[in-house]
């Protein structure tokens, strides 16, 4: 049998001469038979991709992307195709799939040996050793890879999850791992890569096998998304030490090999369910160590022994950090069952009970010594976010617009975050020098933030000369950053304000006032007391402002603040409308109606508890039951709620913002509350879905002026449950009412990133690179 081989390829802003030479090496293959599926993932090369494919005699197909993907959706969409392809030509007993990268070089015989493997090793996957060469593709660096990073040869399941040891684009699979493997698990940016989730359960299903001569060769150059590390050293020489951020990495590296440890299990359990697999097939016993919930440290210690007795340090010191981690957990654990919190519970107990008679609790006798072992340091009162916890080190050779944001995690990272890196980055692309600076939590990968931050520049920009201009620093971990005495500073909350004014007051920086990004009246989100003063108080401070809508800078208008002047910096909220707008609905999709509920229960301006109140009201009105309508939860995750007719309001979580769009066009109704003047995304984005949603008025905010879609009214239960009765009985959303105007809730936010380049033109130096 000489089987089609389906050849995934994510093209990502591309060097063309490198493309160009992957194609030809592709078609050069001793093994003919090969359809190239090419996933346009920066949106715009799909010309450039047919002409090369053309040129070099490849057959193709074309995935366009209407968004920017990165590395681990593209293939996810990719292999998606593939097994589209695979399935509409009946080639299931005939087909293979095989990964490549868009500036590598295949050897001629890549393939050939590949099927060779496949066949007599009866695996699901294999994969090969590779070369490492320069930019030019030409001279060699390093004979294997292998060698160079010091990967096991047969690591067995657990041991990919110490360190991957397969690289995506020397691999050939079989179909039905991509069966199991797709979708693949969500994640918030990109912490894990496609080929270590298809490796993992290729190993517990179907085997892996290592091809140990290099088949490809790995060109090394300066926009690698992962580069080659040398580690040939072992762990010797790197300076790390225990301390708090060790700590935080290795619980970011087991959380992780937990996650996809729990995720391989849970995937193999559900094809097991469905027939996929049969009992016993998959061999999971590896992963036992992080499936249980208390257990599992020891499992770790000896791993790391037996890498340690076989020379592989740095992989013995990854165990041993997961050991360090698990054991913490299980501590951790312990402690607050066992320990304060019982105590705390059993003295909260007792003071209830001794309140009932005789309304005094029992005095310590007299004899027993006074001590102060239940003195709390100050620190622990005082609220720190509001010092800077590093010191300025003025060695930066130039200045730069300084960016100071609660985390640069892509797992915590949420809108108003996402919204200030936006604008550093847009500064970044208008010729500023732009350091970013988590102030609130330790930075757990940096590699992995740079990655989630670069990814959001837009198509059409030379991403290397901006990606120079962009530093990301922890302003948690590290006792000195460097500095400028010329940087502007970039408050994007209320607490990072006070850390801009009392830099800018303790060192002497030559610019002595702040942008401050309001993207909220602050001192709402807390009852009168200290944080309600200091976010009032950083008002107050020497700034400019820059308004989330003008909705919110009227807001502040109407309350006397003298800075929201009607020439005051305000833009609207950056969503990409026709993303939302184009999407298809289903109009003949079978079942009862579906509501979405933006429900946060820890948000209180998100209004949960008024949000359940309006939904019981609607549907006891209404007289639905589970025939008439599904009720859905989306934004975080909470337990079931039971309504009247026998409804359930189901939680789906926080959803993959690849997927929301999608899902939203399944929607027919949506309720989405925010007791702020800003107005959230979630209104705006259904009702350009297509879904007529009901949410709350606030001072100047009337979302209804959007659209037709939006019912706006006031936040009280009775009034949304009435609006949503009146959007149960209205006619579908045509499609003009989906198309929403966002202009008249501010600037466009390129508009007035472009004002504040302006802005900064007199007060910092452009790079002209």
């Amino acid at each position: 049998m000489h089987p089609c081989i389906f050849i995934v390829m994510a093209v990502y802003r591309p060097d063309p001469a490198h493309l160009k030479a992957q194609l030809l090496s592709l078609a050069g293959q001793t093994h003919d038979r090969l359809h190239l599926i090419a996933v346009i993932a920066d949106t715009k090369s799909d010309n450039l991709v047919h002409e090369l494919a053309e040129e070099a005699g490849l057959t193709l197909t074309l995935v366009p992307s209407d968004f920017g993907l990165d590395s681990v959706r593209a293939f996810e969409t990719g292999l998606s195709e593939a097994l589209r392809l695979i399935e509409a030509g009946g080639l299931e007993q005939e087909a293979l799939v095989a990964l490549a990268d868009q500036d590598d070089i295949w050897h001629a015989d890549r393939l050939e040996k590949g099927v060779v493997a496949l066949r007599a090793s009866g695996a699901d996957l294999v994969h090969s050793d590779a070369r490492l060469v320069e930019a030019d593709g030409e001279t060699v660096l390093q004979h294997s890879m292998f060698a160079f990073e010091r990967r096991q040869r047969r690591p067995g399941l657990r041991g990919l999850l110490y360190r991957n040891n397969i690289t995506g684009m020397t691999t050939l699979m079989r179909p039905r791992l991509l069966r199991l493997a797709l979708p693949f698990p969500p994640q918030s940016g990109v912490h894990f890569y496609h080929d270590l989730w298809l490796g993992l359960l290729a190993a517990a299903t179907g085997g892996v096998h290592l091809i140990r001569e290099p088949l490809v060769d790995y060109r090394q150059h300066g926009a690698n998304a992962i580069g080659a590390i040398d580690r040939r050293q072992g762990w010797r020489g790197r300076g790390k030490r225990p301390d708090a951020m060790w700590l935080r990495r290795e619980a970011a590296a087991y959380a992780l090999a937990r996650y996809l440890a729990q995720s391989t299990f849970n995937r193999i359990a559900d094809a097991v369910a469905d027939g996929r697999l049969m009992h016993g097939e998959a061999r999971l016993s590896p992963l036992r160590p992080f499936l249980k919930r208390l257990r599992g440290a020891g499992t770790h210690l000896w791993d790391a022994t037996r890498l340690a007795l076989r020379g592989n340090i740095g992989l013995a010191r990854i165990a041993t950090g997961f050991a360090v981690v698990s054991l913490g957990r299980t501590v951790w654990t312990m402690r607050e069952a066992l320990g304060a919190g019982l105590n705390a519970a059993v003295n909260a107990f007792d003071t209830r009970l001794y309140s009932l008679s005789p309304g005094m609790l029992p005095r310590p006798p007299s004899s027993l010594p006074k001590t102060n072992k239940s003195a709390t340091d100050h620190k622990e009162i005082v609220d720190l976010r509001k010092e800077p916890r590093w010191t300025p080190e003025f060695t930066a050779t130039d200045p730069a617009v300084t960016v100071l944001v609660p985390t640069l995690n892509p797992t915590e990272i949420f809108a108003g975050i996402v919204t200030a890196l936006d604008i550093g980055l847009g500064l970044a692309a208008r010729g500023y020098r732009v350091r970013f600076i988590a102030t609130d939590l330790p930075v757990s990968s940096p590699g992995t933030s740079r990655s989630f931050i670069l990814h959001r520049l837009g198509p059409g920009v030379d991403a290397e000369t901006i990606a120079d201009r962009i530093s990301l620093h922890c302003g948690v971990q590290s006792p000195t950053l460097p500095a400028h005495c010329g940087d502007i500073f970039l408050a994007t909350a209320w607490w990072s304000a006070h850390v801009a004014e009392k830099l800018i007051r303790r060192h002497g920086y030559d610019q002595d006032r702040f942008f401050y990004l309001i993207q909220d009246y602050e001192p709402h989100f807390y009852a009168w007391g200290p944080e309600y003063a200091d976010a009032m108080a950083s008002y107050d401070f020497n700034f400019e402002p820059i308004f989330n809508t003008t909705l919110l800078r009227d807001y502040f208008a109407a309350r006397g603040f003298g800075f929201a002047t009607p020439d005051t910096l305000a833009f609207h909220p950056s969503i990409d409308i026709a993303r939302y707008s184009r999407g298809k609905r289903d109009s003949a999709r079978p079942g009862p109606r579906r509501l979405a509920l933006y429900g946060r229960p820890d948000v209180p301006r998100n209004m949960y508890a008024t949000a359940v109140e309006t939904l019981a009201r609607f549907v006891e009105r209404e007289g639905l039951d589970p025939d008439d309508i599904e009720l859905i939860s989306i934004g975080q995750t909470h337990g079931d709620v039971t309504l009247p007719g026998g409804l359930t309001l189901k939680s789906l979580g926080k959803l993959p913002w690849e997927d929301y769009p999608d899902y939203l066009c399944s929607v027919d109704l949506g309720l989405s509350l925010m007791y702020s003047p800003h107005p959230s995304h979630p209104p705006i984005e259904m009702a350009a879905s297509g879904v007529r949603v009901i949410t709350n008025q606030f001072g100047p905010k009337d979302l209804s002026q959007l659209s037709p879609a939006i019912l706006s009214v006031p936040a009280t239960a009775p009034d949304l449950a009435d609006a949503l009765s009146v959007a149960w009985h209205a006619d579908t959303v045509p499609q003009q009412e989906r198309e929403i105007d966002l202009t008249k809730l501010g600037l466009d936010p390129e508009l007035m990133i472009d004002q504040l380049a302006e802005n900064l033109a007199s007060r910092l130096p452009q790079d002209q690179g």
